[in-house]
This record gives C-alpha cells, sequence and structure tokens, in this order.
C-alpha cells in the first residue's frame, strides 16, 4: 500500500475509497483530506491563561489533559461523553487514534482512560487494513450486565466483501472482549457518526443512530445497543449525497414519545450545497428538511440538538455550514438554529475570521450564565492567533442572547484545538459545568499530530453562575 502525505500532515491512502465525498474529488481534494483525514510556531499557552484547576479561582479552569502518544495518530476525531467504566464513581474517557499505523495501513485504535487518575486502563488496535478504526469511541451505559459503562467503536473504512462498507463493534473496557459487532453490507462509511438514542425497543438498555453516508445516497441506521442487529433504517426522499454525515438526537417533536432524529448531509443537492433533515424515529417520515444556499459551506457538516429557545418547550436544532468546501478560506462558517415545533430560524451566527471553520463542532454546554437557558459551546478549530495558523479556539454563547461568554483558546499553531467537544460530569463530583475538548493535530513529546483531550471545568462564582441543569426559557425572552 502506497501513501501520500498532504500538506495537513496527514496520510491519504491512494488507492481509492468510497469517501462520502468522492464526487468532485479533485476539485474539492485539499479540503476533503481535511474533513476525512484530518505543531510549530508557539503562542501563549492556553493554560497560561486558563489556569490549572489546582489554582484557587472562578471560571473555567484545565482540570485534566489526556494525550495521545501516536505521532500523526489524530487522537480525538470524534468521542462521547465519559462515563464510569472501572466502577470508581469517576467519569472515564475514551478516545480513538484512527491513524494509528499498523505497518503501512492506517488500521487505528481506541483507549479508555481514567477519570481520576488519568491511566490507561484499556487499548484496542484495529484489526482492519486501512479501516481507521477508533474515528468514534462512544462510553454507553452498561451493556454487557456487570454495572459497569462499555464503548462503541466505529471503523468506518473497514473493508466488507472487498468494498469500503464500515463496522460497528461494542467492547467492555473491563474485559476487553467483544460484546458484538455489525458489519455493513448495503450502504458505505458505517459509523461516520453516531449517537446514543434511547431505548427504542423497550429492553432496558440505550439503542444507538449510526450513520452510513455514501456518495450518491446514504443510511442512518438504529441499532440495538445490547445486541447491534438494526431496528430501524432512514433513508432521504429526494437526492441525499453523504445523508448521515452527522447524525443528532433530538426531543420527541411529533409526540410519540420517542426521541427524533437529525441529520446532516454537506454534499447533498445539485449543486452540492448541504442539507439537513428531521426525522420521526418511529415512522422515518420527515418533519422538518432546510437546504444550504453556499456549496463551499458544507452546510449540514454538522447537526446538534439545543434547548428550548423559544418556550414551546421542544428543544431546538443546531445546523453548521463551517465552511469546510471553501479552498480559499474566506468564509468564516456560521450556524443556524432552527425551532424543532415550526422549523423557523430562531438564530444565525458566524464567526470572527475567514477560514476558521466556525461551527466544525456544536454542542449544547448547559446552563453556564445561570439564566435559565442552555448555551452552546462551538468549535473553530483553524482560527489563526496573530502569524500562526490553525490554533483553534472555543466559544461559548449564551442560548438566551447570543451574547459571547467566553472563548478557550488552542496552545499552539496547527493544534486544531475545538475540532471535537463533548459536555462532561464533573471529575471532582461537585456538579460544576465540564467541557471535553480535542486538541486534534497537538504535538506530544516532539511527535507532531500527536493530539490531546483536555478537559476543562467551570468554577461557580458568588453569584452561582454555572449549573448543569437544562432551564426552560422564560416568556420575556423574544
Amino acid at each position: 500500500m502506497q501513501h501520500r502525505r498532504d500538506e495537513l500532515g496527514g496520510l491519504l491512502s491512494v488507492k481509492t475509497v468510497a469517501s462520502p465525498a468522492a464526487t468532485g474529488r479533485r476539485r474539492r481534494r485539499s479540503t476533503l483530506a481535511a474533513l476525512l483525514l484530518c505543531c510549530s510556531s508557539a503562542l501563549p499557552s492556553s493554560a497560561g491563561t486558563i489556569p490549572s484547576c489546582t489554582t484557587p479561582g472562578a471560571g473555567w479552569c484545565l482540570a485534566r489533559r489526556f494525550p495521545g502518544d501516536v505521532a500523526r495518530g489524530e487522537l480525538g476525531f470524534r468521542f462521547g461523553e465519559p462515563l464510569d467504566v472501572d466502577g470508581d464513581g469517576h467519569a472515564d474517557v475514551a478516545a480513538g487514534a484512527r491513524f494509528k499505523l499498523q505497518g503501512t495501513f492506517q488500521s487505528g485504535s481506541a483507549m479508555v482512560w481514567s477519570g481520576a487518575t488519568g491511566a490507561l486502563i484499556r487499548a484496542w488496535d484495529g484489526d482492519r487494513s486501512d479501516g481507521l478504526f477508533g474515528h468514534w469511541v462512544m462510553p454507553v451505559p452498561d451493556i454487557s450486565g456487570d454495572g459497569l459503562a462499555d464503548v462503541i467503536i466505529a471503523a468506518p473504512h473497514a473493508p466488507v466483501e472487498g468494498r469500503t462498507r464500515g463496522i460497528v463493534v461494542a467492547r467492555s473496557p473491563k474485559t476487553g472482549e467483544e460484546l458484538w459487532k455489525y458489519a455493513e453490507t448495503e450502504s458505505e462509511n458505517l459509523g461516520w457518526d453516531l449517537t446514543l438514542a434511547g431505548d427504542h425497543d423497550g429492553d432496558g438498555y440505550p439503542d444507538l443512530f449510526v450513520g452510513a453516508p455514501a456518495r450518491e445516497s446514504g443510511r442512518v441506521y438504529l441499532l440495538s445497543g445490547k445486541s447491534g442487529r438494526v431496528l430501524q433504517t432512514y433513508s432521504p426522499r429526494e437526492e441525499g449525497g453523504s445523508f448521515g454525515w452527522y447524525v443528532a438526537r433530538l426531543d420527541d417533536l411529533d409526540g410519540d414519545g420517542r426521541p427524533d432524529l437529525a441529520v446532516g448531509a454537506p454534499f447533498a443537492g445539485d449543486p452540492m450545497v448541504g442539507a439537513a433533515w428531521v426525522l420521526s424515529s418511529a415512522t422515518g417520515k420527515e418533519l422538518h428538511h432546510w437546504k444550504g444556499t453556499d456549496r463551499r459551506g458544507g452546510f449540514g457538516g454538522v447537526v446538534a440538538a439545543a434547548g428550548d429557545l423559544d418556550g414551546d418547550r421542544k428543544g431546538e436544532i443546531v445546523v453548521a455550514a463551517p465552511g469546510t468546501e471553501d479552498q480559499t478560506r474566506t468564509l468564516p462558517g456560521e450556524l443556524r438554529i432552527y425551532s424543532g415545533a415550526t422549523g423557523k430560524e430562531l438564530r444565525h451566527w458566524t464567526g470572527t475570521q475567514p477560514g476558521e471553520l466556525y461551527g466544525r463542532m456544536v454542542v449544547a454546554a448547559g446552563d453556564l450564565d445561570g439564566d435559565g437557558v442552555e448555551d452552546l459551546a462551538i468549535g473553530a478549530p483553524w482560527y489563526r492567533r496573530e502569524k500562526a495558523d490553525r490554533v483553534g479556539r472555543v466559544e461559548i454563547r449564551s442560548g438566551r442572547t447570543g451574547k459571547v461568554l467566553t472563548e478557550l483558546f488552542g496552545d499552539e499553531a496547527d493544534c486544531w484545538f475545538g475540532w471535537h467537544i463533548r459536555r462532561s460530569p464533573d471529575p471532582d463530583g461537585h456538579g460544576r459545568p465540564a467541557l471535553l475538548i480535542s486538541s486534534l493535530r497537538h504535538p506530544v513529546d516532539g511527535k507532531v499530530g500527536v493530539g490531546v483531550l483536555d478537559l476543562y471545568v467551570l468554577r461557580r462564582t458568588k453569584s452561582g453562575q454555572g449549573t448543569t441543569t437544562r432551564g426552560t426559557r422564560r416568556s420575556d425572552i423574544r
């Protein structure tokens, strides 16, 4: 297997793979490489401006750092909220380095670390050539019956019957054993994105929405968390190339008692301006559908659930257009928030500088400012600081007013801070808001492109601001 080294420092196989965006590959090659693959001059460290949590004070502090150890492995492409896998009462962290090599193949790896001590609990290497094992690593509530959290791991480029189909596997961190495996046979890139879906089959175990985006269309599967069997399949009614690129569990919007589903497809349409859907998880019925307007934007590259911003007791939907297809880096990136009840646009936010990929990640962060409305954390991993490019930043905005509450910044150039973000339990059990943030290509011990995960905690001020409770919007908010 031959490889070429692209401008981003990752390894891109020269063989033809069934990438979700292979159509128009030549036109989009450099930005597609950034999406599918994803540090030099030093800057003032974020650790210098954000203190350690061992230092007394209020506001955001850095509680833990979980470094990778694989050069160009890119730890933390996508990961879930930490859960306790070892029974010590602390939530543990799981993530993957999908570009870890076995010989010349990008087979990948997945790891679980202790949230209390940072010690490695369990590690697995991928067993499929160029499978990108560890692309997604998600802790899930116990499915093995031992009372401890387990993990779901995706290898979206794993070959199945000679084609790049993808595999999703469940494993026990306690024993290392495989609990179940599902291999795709119809679509492509199974596990490019996934999320917890709630218990749809009533067996007491959480199920999964799993995306399988393909060039011309794509699918999303509802998989049993207990066995991995397919419970339901979702597909678009119209042309939806890359359907399933991103998925999000939503509130129950149609009143049937089941959480519903948002799906993003950044290469859908002709021209490929991108699209996003909201579907009933019970029937697959289309509840809402939005389309992008600029083929450079990658509209639908990220979709996310947000709290109730308009007081109708239903959560909202975030759809981002980070500018991932803008090869000239003139677009800053943007996101729109739509009403879950009506589909009407409620918010429209844009980045602060061209080419920063604002909205490359969006996550509901809890009510951080104490105003009763859930706030949002937004990643812009290609943010520049002075002459240093792709440092990255995370912007935290008030859901009530849209005001920027604070910003966190990466350590140095080419770190890609804010590539992925998830909420986390307080590592010390005090109930404080916390965010787990990846710097996808942060150097470690002189090795480039390794990646680190940082756990930030918001220490409460005297006014008591900073809670993780989902609030209800007040009547005076317009």
